[in-house]
């Protein structure tokens, strides 16, 4: 009997200095459960880059001259930036002129109208050929006569007979070479002239792009980002001479968990920041989602699966450069009129997220179901209302019932 004496007075004893304790109340931070907006994102780092970014080639082939552009310098499209030199093609476009002027004069002179001076000559060469003949035919007539009648001899009969049919021969050649000169030169050889010409100047069409070959121009207004050659320095086709850019045309490339990459998606808002940009917030959003994941090793040496995801970003910053390293903030959920509570204030109570409710000045705690998270806030779905106090930052010296005294946050 005096044993359940003494337990029931230890009982008793412990429960009156629990009460006592409770009495005399705990501090703690309380705020009432509010009603707002929570965005709920991933974080990474991302690098800047230009998505009109282009490496320039050197086209053509000599020694470089003369370097017009720098790294840094603004150009504007069609801008010099390299020359070559041109001395060997400048005189093989000389040549080529040259061979055009000869071969235009050769066809030229196959023009009937060329040809006037030729056909008066031809014309006179006929009628000297006619009077030859006319006075062959005679002197061979009398000769006939004359050796029928046994006047003449047989030796000069056919003297006279020669020098005749030599008239009509002739005859018959000079009117054939004025038909000739009368229609001009042969088409063959017109048409030999002709290729001559063609051929020449298709010579001189591509020793001109050759020419333009030597000079780079830029190919689209922007910033030379990188100059990869020297002056004096020998190039040939296909020598990468500069790097330029659009810097009005930036963007982001961030590499996201793959575990993670599937929250995002196309359109996707995200706040943009980091030290280069004086801590300053842009916006911007996704464009671009890869549609597989790539390994990467990261600074520890862990071998990771992530998918490369490309941002817009939506505000210029003159800040702003190719290379940078920006911290991004990818919202892959937003929610407005919720109910929010710090993230300080759920823990986890037999197995359910719970918080302390303030009732009548006693911490109560209550299973709550939790909805999206940011970093700093937690959107209660379930078993909390708007304008509850609870406690923000429970720790374990704060039992149930507890009496709180109010230090409001």
């Amino acid at each position: 009997m005096k044993k359940w004496m003494v337990i029931t007075a230890v009982i008793l004893a412990a429960g009156i200095a629990g009460y006592g304790l409770m009495s005399r109340g705990v501090n703690a931070d309380v705020q009432k459960a509010v009603k707002g907006e929570i965005k709920q994102y991933l974080e990474e780092t991302a690098e800047v880059s230009d998505r009109e970014k282009q490496t320039i080639y050197i086209e053509g082939t000599g020694k470089i001259l003369d370097i017009l552009a720098e790294s840094g310098q603004a150009v504007k499209k069609g801008d010099l930036l390299l020359r070559l030199d041109k001395t060997d093609l400048e005189q093989q476009l000389r040549d080529a002129e040259t061979k055009i002027t000869l071969a235009s004069s050769q066809l030229k002179g196959t023009d009937i109208n060329n040809y006037a001076n030729r056909i008066e000559i031809a014309k006179v060469a006929v009628q000297q050929a006619q009077i030859a003949h006319t006075a062959a035919k005679r002197n061979f007539d009398s000769a006939k006569n004359l050796f029928q009648t046994g006047s003449l001899s047989k030796e000069e009969y056919d003297r006279a007979q020669d020098a005749y049919k030599a008239a009509v021969t002739a005859l018959e050649s000079a009117k054939l070479q004025l038909s000739d000169a009368e229609q001009g030169a042969p088409e063959h050889i017109k048409s030999g002239y002709k290729a001559q010409l063609e051929q020449a100047l298709i010579n001189k069409d591509i020793i001109i792009k050759n020419l333009e070959k030597q000079e780079v121009r830029a190919p689209l207004d922007g910033v030379i980002l990188e100059k990869l050659v020297e002056i004096n320095a020998p190039a040939a086709p296909q020598t990468a001479a500069f790097i330029i850019g659009n810097l009005t045309g930036l963007e982001l490339s961030a590499d996201i968990l793959a575990d993670d990459a599937g929250k995002i998606q196309l359109g996707n808002e995200v706040e943009i920041s980091g030290k280069s940009i004086n801590d300053t917030v842009l916006k911007g959003k996704v464009i671009k989602i890869a549609p597989g994941a790539k390994t990467v090793t990261s600074i520890l040496g862990v071998n990771q699966k992530r998918v490369p995801v490309t941002i817009e970003i939506l505000e210029e910053s003159p800040l702003i450069k190719p290379g940078y390293n920006l911290d991004v903030k990818i919202i892959t959920s937003v929610k407005s009129d919720v109910v929010l509570v710090p993230d300080s204030a759920v823990f986890e109570y037999k197995g359910k997220d719970s918080v302390f409710v303030v009732i009548n000045g006693r911490a109560q705690i209550r299973a709550v179901k939790k909805g999206i998270e940011s970093s700093k806030m937690i959107e209660i779905t379930e078993g909390l209302k708007e304008g509850e106090t609870i406690l923000t930052k429970p720790d374990n010296s704060i039992k149930e019932g507890a009496n709180i005294k109010f230090r409001e946050v």
